[in-house]
């Protein structure tokens, strides 16, 4: 362990799997006390232990970031336990692919309030309590998603681009605060998320080899990460393209093509 850790207390959503998971082994290393939150104790239950069993310090939250009042309400009562929280990441998150001709508000709602208004929430809950401290990281683990619609991750996509860019204005109103708000921009990382995909994953990286550059990043107080660069790369460029060219590319079906007026 660090004989002075980066951050003493770090907070990280979605910590029962994938990159939260390695997320939290990573910042425990490092010597921060870690609050493990998800909504499945039993898996942080055993993160907790296997962390203690390496020598760290960690404690299970299990809470439902989708609730966004619960949130804020138990992230502040944190905040007074540990006597001031020093980094929050808003990591949880849920993805749900469907095409637009079966998509159902059913499909649309469980996504936008886990990726982006539980996550918002998440992020605001301590941002008075850090801006009056004059301390304290903010961080938003958004994707390259958002950088360009992508056929059948509406909701994902949408949700994805929202925190985005609130996290954008946050860093934006918080210069010289001495509060740092970073958005994550991942590509595809092995998870339960992406097992579902059916395609190829260009540079797919581990849970556990994302969790240290994203670390890295955090503690160089990095306005925006975008990895792997090759994936980060291509996700820009497809930005450019016009949109004609782009849907033409896509092969959009008929089904989803914009209506003539009239």
């Amino acid at each position: 362990m660090p004989a002075t850790p980066p951050f003493r207390t770090a907070v990280v959503t979605g910590a029962s799997e994938g990159i939260g998971r390695s997320l939290a082994h990573a910042l425990a290393r490092r010597g921060a006390h870690v609050v493990a939150v998800a909504r499945r104790g039993d898996r942080l239950d055993a993160l907790v232990a296997e962390i203690e069993a390496l020598g760290g310090r960690a404690r299970a939250e299990v809470l439902d970031v989708g609730d966004t009042a619960q949130v804020i309400e138990r992230l502040q009562s944190l905040d007074d336990e540990l006597s001031g929280i020093d980094l929050v990441v808003a990591n949880a998150g849920v993805g749900r692919q469907r095409p637009a001709s079966r998509l159902t508000w059913a499909d649309v709602e469980p996504v936008m309030r886990v990726n982006a208004l539980g996550a918002m929430a998440t992020l605001v809950a301590l941002l008075p309590r850090m801006a009056e401290r004059g301390s304290g990281t903010l961080v938003g683990v958004s994707s390259l998603a958002a950088l360009r619609a992508l056929p059948a991750t509406a909701a994902y996509g949408a949700s994805k681009a929202a925190l985005t860019s609130f996290i954008d204005s946050l860093r934006l109103d918080l210069r010289g605060t001495g509060v740092h708000a970073m958005t994550v921009h991942p590509g595809f990382v092995e998870s339960a998320m992406t097992a579902k995909n059916h395609f190829k994953m260009p540079f797919l990286l581990t849970a556990d080899a994302a969790a240290e550059r994203m670390v890295r990043a955090i503690e160089a107080r990095t306005p925006l990460y975008e990895f792997p660069v090759p994936t980060a790369l291509a996700m820009h460029a497809a930005a450019w393209v016009p949109r004609w060219a782009f849907e033409r590319a896509m092969k959009m079906p008929k089904s989803s093509a914009k209506p003539k007026a009239g």
